[in-house]
């Protein structure tokens, strides 16, 4: 719980919510429709809408996006940060924290004027990682080199020149004061750790619950945090918040929150998806990369007509034809894309003879069947995959070693 007291921040929302009173919400649909008006409620099943109009109702796989207008602030430069993550994907960020009992306690970053952050109880079982110094790129990328080898103990987590080190073990509980956590190290022995130096954070192995509440959307706020909600209910001037991992967060005005994210829930990007890889097999293909998720090689990022691309799959069918089968299973009824091939800065006019033959299929079934050429314009894909099992992608060069690679620029499959 944040150390701003209930009684603070009530005194707050008569302040606060005259910064709502000329809001403009957006909501947009997956169909691409938008809406302007006022967010009137949300459940499981939708949300309200009133617009100049009318008031609408939506259902919540047509939802993708309700944008509040509320910008999130970025911390400041310099401005160090702990980046707190639940065992549902929620992330939080605090200027500093404290364990107290089986509870973390918060405070929260510096946010707009006059804005009082959200107030919620954190219990320990619902946090997975605590990461320091979250607001250094470097320190990021050698953390998740270190959760990819974490082992299935909590891990008390030292920075050091020579990269991260940590104890094995079991974190118990924190003391009175919140500055000291009871632990378990691996052979059974109990000490006190200091928080403070834990400099690199701490990772809990949570037990995995038998079943989990159905994800609503992500909800981003104007603090930098971002929820993984399974219930929202407006109250009055503000929002109260369920999360997946049962952390209740309340608002005490709608200017805290920045938008109600539905892309969760409703849309899935092929780059956060594994693919059944079918391409030639030479004695070299242990090391030669053939598909990449929001990257080309060399981590640079994706572009195709000088525009950069966020989200997107980046394939080389160097060799031969390459094949890419995705898993639906059913779940989906649109796939969206724009591809097209990408050209290096330095190069000339392409080959009359260069392309790509790329084949869209579903179960079976072709979609899309047509040749990309290297100075086409990126080609729109709207297909339909309604209850599809598996969606394949055959990519098929016209010219050995000559602009083999394809990209699949927001490429996504819609509910």
């Amino acid at each position: 719980m944040y150390y701003a007291n209930r009684l603070c921040l009530s005194l707050l929302v008569g302040g606060v919510a005259c910064l709502t009173t000329a809001r403009a919400d957006d909501l947009t649909t997956t169909l691409g429709k938008k809406y302007s008006g006022k967010l009137v409620a949300v459940d499981p099943s939708g949300v309200t809408f009133q617009t100049a109009d009318a008031k609408v109702q939506v259902p919540a796989k047509e939802v993708q996006v309700v944008d509040l207008g509320n910008k999130i602030v970025a911390p400041g430069v310099g401005v160090k940060f702990v980046e707190i993550e639940l065992v549902d994907g929620s992330v939080v960020r605090s200027s500093k924290f404290a364990v107290k009992g089986k509870a973390f306690e918060l405070e929260s970053l510096t946010g707009p004027d006059k804005l009082a952050p959200p107030v919620f109880t954190l219990p320990m079982t619902t946090v997975f990682t605590v990461l320091r110094g979250a607001e250094d790129p470097k320190n990021r990328e050698e953390w998740r080199g270190m959760l990819a080898a974490r082992g299935k103990r909590d891990l008390y987590v030292i920075r050091q020149n020579g990269g991260l080190d940590f104890i094995r073990g079991t974190a118990l509980s924190g003391n009175d004061t919140g500055d000291m956590l009871n632990f378990e190290r691996e052979d059974g022995t109990k000490t006190e750790l200091r928080l403070s130096r834990a400099t690199g954070g701490l990772v809990f192995n949570q037990l995995v619950p038998a079943s989990v509440p159905p994800t609503l959307c992500k909800v981003h706020d104007v603090f930098g945090n971002i929820w993984v909600v399974q219930a929202i209910e407006i109250m009055g001037p503000g929002m109260r918040l369920t999360t997946v991992s049962g952390v209740t967060v309340e608002y005490p005005a709608l200017a805290g929150i920045s938008k109600l994210d539905y892309g969760e829930g409703n849309i899935t990007y092929l780059s956060d998806l594994e693919p059944q890889i079918t391409a030639p097999k030479f004695p070299e293909d242990d090391i030669r990369t053939l598909v990449l998720g929001d990257r080309a090689l060399c981590r640079e990022g994706l572009k195709l007509d000088n525009v950069p691309i966020t989200r997107g799959v980046w394939a080389n069918a160097q060799y031969d034809e390459l094949i890419l089968t995705y898993t639906l299973n059913g779940d989906y009824k649109d796939f969206k894309a724009s591809v097209g091939i990408p050209i290096p800065a330095t190069a000339k006019v392409a080959p009359k003879e260069a392309g790509i033959k790329l084949t869209v299929e579903v179960d079976g079934r072709p979609l899309f069947s047509e040749v990309i050429r290297p100075n086409d314009k990126p080609k729109p894909l709207t297909l339909d995959v309604n209850g599809a099992k598996q969606l394949r992608f055959t990519i098929e060069p016209l010219a050995r070693f000559q602009y083999t690679q394809i990209i699949l620029a927001e490429a996504r499959v819609q509910k």
